[in-house]
């Protein structure tokens, strides 16, 4: 099979899970080649102004690339050109349903993140994220807004700051990783068969849901593994390098 498409996470898939956190030269190169022969696309949680370098670095411009969970999707001159947002009334639903939760808020308001309701004002909302310490955490916000699944997206992304942490995203419905690629798969016409997918976190899961080729990295969460059909070496290991070489450069 001839791939036209590669998909790409961030965090934990080719760069660590913090801020200021930089990609590896042989995973920059690799993908720098790849970009030669294949449309490489970023699909992250991040913002815009947070990848927008990483980018740059890439040499990856001429790409559209998912952002802010899956909620909107920028093209190759870096402007927007599809977003899902939250309404107000959403916001004071998911707020109502987690009202006492220790670890607060999140809000990502016209691509920068706040902290406070009032900060919102009437900005684009595209994303709620709750805040979660550890593990046990994390299953315990996840079981008290189980409800709210029937009428949003729920993901759990890795925290910066905390290892053992999440991000819990809450964002609309037909917001995800899965809804933004699928966009740029009908932009480009490239369809899910010639699409490789790179994760390694459980909110990975919907981009495997459009990719034909599965790959979830040597560090990624069980459940990612489990759902994928390759295993590459952790990113530590320069792991995107690899899928690169043995799915890319060497299929040529």
């Amino acid at each position: 099979m001839k791939y036209k498409l590669l998909i790409l996470d961030v965090d934990g898939t080719i760069i660590e899970s913090r801020k200021d956190a930089s990609v590896s030269e042989k995973v920059a190169e690799a993908i720098r080649q790849a970009n030669k022969f294949v449309k490489v696309c970023l699909c992250t949680g991040r913002t815009y102004n947070d990848v927008k370098n990483l980018i740059k670095v890439l040499n990856i411009q001429s790409s559209y690339h998912v952002i802010e969970s899956g909620t909107k999707v920028m093209n190759s001159e870096g402007k927007l050109e599809y977003a899902k947002s939250l309404s107000e009334d959403d916001l004071e639903e998911i707020i109502e349903f987690s009202d006492n939760l220790p670890s607060g808020y999140g809000f990502c308001v016209d691509g920068i993140w706040k902290s406070k309701l009032e900060d919102i004002r009437n900005g684009l909302v595209t994303v709620l994220t709750l805040h979660s310490e550890d593990r046990e955490q994390t299953k315990s916000v996840l079981k008290q807004i189980d409800r709210l699944k029937e009428k949003f997206n729920i993901h759990v992304g890795s925290k910066w700051d905390k290892p053992d942490g999440a991000y819990i995203a809450i964002t609309n419905k037909e917001a995800s990783k899965e809804f933004g690629l699928k966009y740029i798969q009908e932009k480009l016409g490239i369809k899910k068969e010639e699409t490789i997918g790179v994760g390694d976190f459980p909110n990975d899961l919907p981009l495997f849901k459009v990719s034909g080729l599965k790959v979830a990295m040597g560090n990624a969460e069980e459940s990612l593994k489990n759902a994928a059909d390759i295993i590459a070496p952790s990113l530590k290991d320069d792991g995107v390098a690899w899928v690169i070489d043995k799915y890319v450069l060497n299929s040529l």
